[in-house]
């Protein structure tokens, strides 16, 4: 698994793309939380945009650790993330690990950016 981190001056896009297995998500966790980190110290507040579109889950073990994953970035990251480009099949998954309400989904990038410029 690749993952492509574009930032502009309101925005943080992460794309990922390739295989999700159990271990792959670790480098992942790592990339994420130097993010929450550098927003924590960034006087610009930024928001940040998940683009799963080219992303391939690979058994139920690995995709369990990444909703994981991504519950604690939503916690912590101090402005709420979207999601786009997620198929059905993962995101009935990730809604099923979403006892909180964290996720919030879109159809593509440009609604996503759309959301957050309201």
């Amino acid at each position: 698994m690749k993952t492509h981190i574009k930032k502009s001056e309101n925005f943080i896009v992460v794309s990922m793309d390739g295989k999700l297995d159990f271990g792959t998500h670790i480098p992942l966790r790592d990339e994420l939380y130097r993010l929450i980190r550098e927003a924590r110290t960034d006087s610009t507040p930024r928001n940040i945009i998940f683009n799963l579109e080219k992303l391939e889950f690979v058994g139920s073990s690995g995709i369990s650790s990444f909703v994981q994953t991504l519950k604690e970035f939503n916690v912590q990251f101090p402005n709420n993330p979207r999601y786009c480009n997620v198929k059905s099949e993962f995101k009935k998954v990730i809604q099923a690990f979403d006892e909180n309400d964290l996720f919030q989904f879109f159809d593509n990038e440009d609604r996503a950016r759309g959301s957050l410029d309201h």
